[in-house]
């Protein structure tokens, strides 16, 4: 495959055709789907539709049982043998944040921070932690850096985990529910932080259950439901208008909550 097979000329992430099984369970089959570079994609569905095994299957975290997946012009083809070496490199292109915050507990904040630099990009010491300090006073918590996790609030340990992944430079961001697992005031605070990623121009693709983030700052929204994708296309439209009676049901059942 060459580089930028597939490619057009903005066009940053390129799915063709993906599937993933567990056995007999089909989570999802023949998912298409491109992404522009600088975009904001919100995947929204109801539980158990497939979003977050979409997403660890764009960085392999999952294995996907058949398809392409092309970022940033790097292809790895799940029909064919897979190539770890490409798999690594299409990886080094993503970063990755989760519900829960998996912060290793016996390091400070900033050595959860420079750590993986250290280990992924071969850093100096000295060079992570200035990286690090950087990406903390940008998430607003440079004053955190000597503290535990354990003395940090769940907010608080959210945007680490962001600054963590960010350590690594990254083209594009993934983001699986990042605040469900917070009350609605600290998830207020991870939201801030990804709405100036947005600004600032990074891909993201974003998981969500958060239907205004969805709408006012996502430039696309991708609906998925019982392993397949309902409805894709502009945040308001998608929102506002939706086509799919699956989609309206959906939609009706989150905002008359």
């Amino acid at each position: 495959m060459s580089a930028a097979e597939g490619l057009g000329p903005r066009r940053f992430i390129k799915i063709e055709g993906l599937t993933k099984c567990y056995g007999s369970h089909v989570v999802f089959e023949n998912i298409n789907l491109d992404v522009h570079k600088g975009e904001v994609l919100a995947i929204i569905g109801p539980s158990g539709s497939g979003k977050s095994t979409l997403l660890r299957c764009i960085n392999f975290l999952e294995t996907p049982d058949a398809g392409k997946i092309i970022v940033d012009g790097i292809g790895v083809d799940a029909d064919d043998r897979i190539d770890q070496a490409q798999c690594r490199r299409l990886r080094s292109k993503v970063g990755m944040v989760f519900q829960s915050f998996n912060l290793f507990p016996h390091l400070s904040v900033i050595d959860n921070i420079v750590l993986p630099q250290r280990r992924v990009l071969g850093r100096s010491k000295v060079d992570a932690r200035d990286r690090g300090m950087q990406l903390l006073d940008r998430v607003g918590l440079a004053d955190k850096a000597d503290s535990y996790p354990a003395r940090c609030s769940g907010g608080q340990q959210q945007r680490i985990a962001i600054a963590r992944a960010l350590a690594l430079d990254p083209e594009v961001m993934l983001f699986d529910e990042p605040t469900s697992a917070l009350d609605p005031e600290l998830g207020l605070e991870v939201l801030a932080v990804m709405r100036e990623l947005a600004r600032s121009g990074m891909t993201m693709l974003v998981v969500t259950h958060e239907m205004s983030f969805a709408e006012n700052v996502s430039e696309n929204v991708l609906i998925m439901a019982e392993g397949k994708i309902l409805e894709h296309g502009p945040a308001r439209e998608v929102m506002r208008n939706p086509r799919h009676e699956r989609t309206q049901r959906f939609l009706k059942a989150v905002t008359d909550r």
